[in-house]
């Protein structure tokens, strides 16, 4: 599907994002605090660090982790005009991010679009709510193996995505679209969209994002020349005890082990994987 028919390139969602999002999933800042948390740890004592936000959507990641990591140069990079508009005047309002943020306009599955990046010059990478676009296992660790050479030694890499089996019939399936069924429905309550863009949201969720089992991530990221040294998710709970009100009040991040994720196949509404460039 070409980008601009995609849901999230549309101006009236990009402008609407922010009002819902931390209602509507209840772990996306503690997800973002998880990250930003370990990031500040890591780094911590550096300065200037130079740092990369791929699908950078409204600039919530980059700014969520300037609060406790230096932030020397920061790029943002998005495929949506209409989104951008909101993450530049969103990082221009923040403190904690210098002048002269630098943009770039396109699919970051284009070589082209991060051209000019020199090789081992990147600090950190963020991505959230964005991976799930690619369709093929051999696109995805192509992609990581362009982010793992413009990264430093040192560096990282952060993933967040929410994660299942993409097969329907298994239970992580069923959670996930379950959850799915369930903010659309918090969606309708507060007024967030009407019917037709629930439906429209649903088909977006259901028919343009690609689902992978975390444990599928891991993998691919350790193909792509990277080490996982932390991980953490939103667990959701089997489709039949997800409700409304448990699914609400799912608002934190269980760290997560490299056995607990190969083991079994778990839906998380986020999970995340800070991968290092050793």
């Amino acid at each position: 599907m070409p980008v601009e028919e995609q849901y999230y390139t549309k101006a009236r969602v990009a402008h609407k994002y922010d009002v819902y999002i931390g209602k509507n999933i209840p772990f996306y800042w503690p997800a973002l605090g998880f990250i930003a948390e370990h990031l500040g740890q890591r780094f911590a004592g550096r300065t200037d660090l130079e740092v990369l936000d791929i699908g950078c959507g409204t600039a919530n990641h980059c700014v969520t982790v300037s609060k406790k990591i230096n932030i020397g140069q920061l790029t943002l990079v998005d495929h949506s005009a209409a989104i951008l508009e909101v993450a530049r005047r969103k990082v221009g309002e923040a403190e904690t991010i210098p002048d002269g943020v630098q943009v770039r306009t396109g699919s970051f599955l284009e070589p082209e679009t991060l051209a000019g990046i020199p090789p081992e010059s990147v600090d950190v990478i963020l991505s959230s709510l964005t991976l799930d676009h690619i369709f093929e296992d051999d696109e995805f660790v192509a992609l990581l193996r362009r982010l793992h050479r413009i990264l430093k030694p040192g560096g990282c890499f952060v993933l967040c995505e929410k994660s299942s089996s993409p097969d329907p019939t298994t239970p992580s399936w069923k959670s996930f679209a379950e959850m799915i069924h369930i903010r659309g429905e918090n969606n309708r309550r507060n007024d967030f969209k009407n019917e037709a863009e629930i439906a429209e949201w649903k088909k977006h969720n259901f028919e343009e994002d690609v689902m992978r089992p975390l444990s599928l991530s891991w993998t691919l990221a350790e193909q792509a020349g990277f080490t996982i040294e932390k991980a953490g998710g939103a667990v959701l709970p089997p489709a039949d005890e997800l409700d409304y009100d448990r699914f609400y009040a799912i608002d934190f991040i269980t760290p997560l082990s490299r056995a607990r994720v190969f083991d079994t196949i778990e839906s998380y509404g986020a999970g995340i994987l800070i991968c290092a460039k050793r």
